[in-house]
């Protein structure tokens, strides 16, 4: 499934249980990212807060990957898939960007008042909150970055 794919469109058919999304490497196109996720879940029945914990913690991803993992200004494909399955909502994003394991960072929980932080630091400690699941492997020269959560019965 490219951009612009309409989940409605196969009608009878029942929503695909997989859907596959590619974007480029810019910040702009992330919100194709976020339009398909909305369409996905409210095909799937999946509850909002699911939804948006996805979309947040794919914003997260996407964004590092966009912003810190390239070294040129070439246009890169980054694919995303969604997979429902009866007990889990699972989304995969694959790459060519440098080598970037987002498990084997471990920011430091703030102690200071938020006022007085830098920004950022935090973004992965929320993606690690908000999935049930976080996996990763680089195969080649691609990462596939794994996200999942965990359904209610029925969802």
């Amino acid at each position: 499934m490219q951009a612009g794919f309409d989940l409605g469109s196969m009608k009878g058919a029942g929503p695909p249980s997989k859907v596959m999304l590619v974007i480029q490497n810019r910040i702009a196109e992330m919100q194709k990212v976020v339009e398909l996720v909305e369409q996905f879940g409210a095909a799937h029945g999946v509850p909002q807060a699911v939804t948006n914990d996805l979309n947040q913690s794919l914003d997260e991803l996407l964004n590092n990957t966009i912003s810190y993992g390239y070294e040129d200004q070439r246009s890169h494909d980054i694919i995303i898939s969604l997979l429902h399955t009866k007990h889990q909502l699972i989304a995969e994003i694959q790459d060519d960007g440098k080598i970037f394991d987002p498990r084997k960072t471990n920011p430091a929980i703030p102690s200071s008042p938020l006022q007085s932080r830098k920004i950022g630091g935090l973004g992965l400690h929320f993606v690690k909150s908000l999935m049930d699941d976080l996996r990763y492997t680089r195969v080649g020269q691609r990462n596939t970055t794994t996200i999942m959560k965990n359904l209610q019965e029925g969802t």
